[in-house]
C-alpha cells in the first residue's frame, strides 16, 4: 500500500447532509420518449408537501429521466423541476436574494412488477447530487427551478421494474447584498465573480477559498450569518408517483417498458440481486427493519441516523507491511447542513455528524488476525483490536455553488491491542492487555466528490504515529521487541466506508461490507 502525497484541503460535502430525502415527480404512465440518442422520458406534475423549518410550503414538480437507447452501461439524466409559488418567491426576495443556486438530495423507488405486493412502495434508490444553477427571481410570479445530474444504474439486475419518485431536499442559498462602504466592513463594490481571489462568486475553473478573518467579505459574514433556505419535500398522498417502467436485460441494457406488469421489449424476468456498485445503484434488498444489524444503534439523536461497515489497511513502516482491519459497523449521527457562521463566504456551508464504532456491542472494530513478513523476510502475525476512545466526529465543509467542491476530515482516538502474536514462527504469550501506552489519533480526508461520500462511502486516508508499547509479556518483557517491531511515525492509513442503512426506517439495509482499497 502505497504512501499518497499532499491532498487538497477540499473534500466531501454538499449531498453530504441529508440524503435521507429523495427526489421526486408523478408521471404520465410511462412516459413519452422524443427522438434522438437519448429516450427523454417526463413525469406529469406533482404536489409537494414541504417543511421549510419555520413553516411549510407546496412545490409542483416535474420529474425526467434521459436514457441511451440500449442503454447497456450508459449513464441516466436525471432532471427536476420545481416551481416555487409566488409567495415563497415573495419571501426569498424579502431576504434580499436576487438569484438563488444549491443542490437537490433525492431518492427513487425502484420496484420490481414481479415481486411480492409486500414489496408496494418498492427501494429507495440513492441519486447522486442534483445541482440547482443559479437562477434569478422574477420581479412577480413563480419560479421554476431546474435541478439535474447523472445516475450509473437504477435497477438491480434483469427484469422489469417501475420508477416512481419519493422524497427530496432542496438546499438553496444566495449572495448577500453588498455592505455599506461606511459600515467598516470594507469596500462596497462586488468584486468581478470571475477574478480569482477578489471573494466573489466561484467559477469552475478557479475553487474558491475561505475568506481570511479580518475585513472585507468575512467581516460582514461574522456580523451577519449566510442566507439560507432548505425544503424537506414529500409528494402529497394519492397521486400517481410512477415515472417509467424499465426493462433490464440479462446482459445489461436497459430499455423502457410498457405498464407495470405488462410486456416490456428486451426485458426478461430473474433473480433481483440485492447489491450493486456506482452511484445511484441499488443499495440493499427492499428495506424491513429487521434488515438493520443489531450493532446500528441511533445513539446521537440527530437529524439522520445511519450506519455503515468501515474497514481498511494501515502501513507498518518499520516492518515494510500493512496490517488488514476488517469492516465493522461504524454509526452515524448527522445534523442538517447549514451556513458555516465562521467567517467564510456564503456559499460554504458546513455539518458536524458524529461516528460511533460498534462490534458484538463494544465501542470498537472487529479484530483482525494478520500475517506478514516482516522485512521481506520474517514471518510475523498478530490479532489487532482498535477500540475507541472519546468521540469520533466528521467535520464537513462543502460549497452550494460550482464547482461544488468540498472537504471532509474524520477525527477519531483509538485504542490499539495485540494479542496471538508470533514472532519470526515463534509465539509470544504477551498476555491480555498489551496495547500502546497511549491511544492513536487519526485525521483522516477524502476529496469530495470522487471519493467520499457520508451516504455513499467511499475513501478516507491520512497519517498516524504509532505509540510505544506496553504492558506485554508473561514472564517476560516483550515491550521493546513489540515496540521496534511496530511503533514509529507517519504510517499510511487508508479506510473505506460502504453506503449507508438508515436506521430509523430501515431503508437501504441491511449495508453491505464494502471492497477496501489499499
Amino acid at each position: 500500500m502505497g504512501r499518497r502525497g499532499s491532498r487538497s484541503a477540499y473534500v466531501v460535502g454538499a449531498g453530504v447532509v441529508m440524503l435521507a430525502c429523495a427526489v421526486g415527480a408523478q408521471a404520465a404512465s410511462g412516459g413519452q420518449p422524443s427522438g434522438g440518442t437519448q429516450q427523454e422520458f417526463s413525469s406529469g406534475e406533482l404536489l409537494y408537501h414541504c417543511d421549510t423549518g419555520d413553516g411549510s410550503s407546496e412545490l409542483r414538480v416535474r420529474f425526467g429521466l434521459s436514457l441511451p437507447e440500449a442503454a447497456m452501461g450508459g449513464v441516466i439524466g436525471v432532471t427536476v423541476n420545481a416551481t416555487l409559488d409566488e409567495q415563497v418567491v415573495a419571501d426569498l426576495a424579502a431576504e434580499g436574494a436576487p438569484e438563488v443556486t444549491g443542490v437537490l438530495s433525492a431518492t427513487t423507488l425502484v420496484k420490481d412488477t414481479a415481486a411480492a405486493d409486500g414489496d408496494e412502495q418498492g427501494t429507495p434508490v440513492l441519486l447522486p447530487d442534483l445541482s440547482v444553477p443559479s437562477t434569478p427571481l422574477p420581479s412577480e410570479g413563480a419560479l421554476t427551478l431546474t435541478a439535474t445530474g447523472e445516475a450509473e444504474e437504477l435497477t438491480g439486475g434483469p427484469g422489469e421494474y417501475g420508477v416512481s419518485a419519493g422524497r427530496f431536499r432542496l438546499l438553496l442559498g444566495w449572495q448577500p447584498p453588498p455592505s455599506d462602504p461606511g459600515d467598516g466592513a470594507g469596500g462596497g463594490d462586488t468584486p468581478d465573480p470571475g477574478e480569482p481571489g477578489a471573494g466573489g462568486e466561484p467559477n469552475s475553473e478557479t475553487p474558491p477559498a475561505s475568506t481570511e478573518n479580518g475585513g472585507g467579505g468575512a467581516a460582514a459574514a461574522a456580523r451577519q450569518s449566510p442566507p439560507v433556505r432548505a425544503f424537506d419535500c414529500e409528494p402529497a398522498s394519492g397521486q400517481n408517483t410512477l415515472i417509467t417502467v424499465l426493462s433490464v436485460a440479462g446482459d445489461g441494457s436497459t430499455e423502457p417498458g410498457g405498464e407495470p406488469g405488462g410486456p416490456g421489449p428486451g426485458g426478461s424476468s430473474g433473480e433481483r440481486s440485492g447489491e450493486s456498485s456506482g452511484d445511484g445503484e441499488r443499495i440493499g434488498a427492499s428495506a424491513q427493519p429487521k434488515d438493520v444489524p443489531q450493532d446500528c444503534i441511533d445513539f446521537a439523536g440527530l437529524n439522520n441516523a445511519w450506519c455503515a461497515y468501515l474497514g481498511g489497511y494501515t502501513n507498518i513502516d518499520r516492518m515494510g507491511a500493512a496490517a488488514r482491519i476488517e469492516p465493522g459497523i461504524v454509526n452515524l449521527g448527522l445534523p442538517f447542513i447549514g451556513p458555516c457562521n465562521d467567517g467564510s463566504e456564503w456559499y460554504w456551508f458546513c455539518q458536524t455528524a458524529v461516528a460511533e464504532l460498534r462490534h458484538d456491542g463494544k465501542k470498537q472494530l472487529p479484530p483482525t488476525k494478520n500475517s506478514f513478513h516482516a522485512f521481506g523476510f520474517m514471518p510475523n502475525a498478530a490479532t489487532i483490536e482498535l477500540t475507541q476512545v472519546g468521540d469520533m466526529r466528521i467535520d464537513v465543509r462543502t460549497q452550494v455553488v460550482a464547482p461544488y467542491d468540498g472537504s471532509v476530515v474524520a477525527h477519531a482516538t483509538l485504542s490499539v491491542r495485540l494479542d496471538d502474536v508470533t514472532v519470526n514462527g515463534v509465539e509470544l504469550d504477551v498476555g491480555p492487555d498489551c496495547r500502546t501506552q497511549e491511544p492513536i489519533t487519526v485525521a483522516l480526508t477524502a476529496d469530495y466528490p470522487g471519493d467520499y461520500t457520508p451516504a455513499m462511502g467511499g475513501f478516507l486516508d491520512g497519517y498516524t504515529d504509532i505509540p510505544p508499547f506496553s504492558g506485554c509479556g508473561v514472564g517476560e518483557d516483550l515491550d521493546p521487541l513489540l515496540t521496534g517491531l511496530i511503533s514509529g511515525k507517519d504510517n499510511y492509513v487508508k479506510m473505506t466506508q460502504g453506503r449507508i442503512c438508515d436506521i430509523r426506517t430501515g431503508q437501504y439495509c441491511p449495508p453491505v461490507p464494502p471492497e477496501l482499497q489499499r
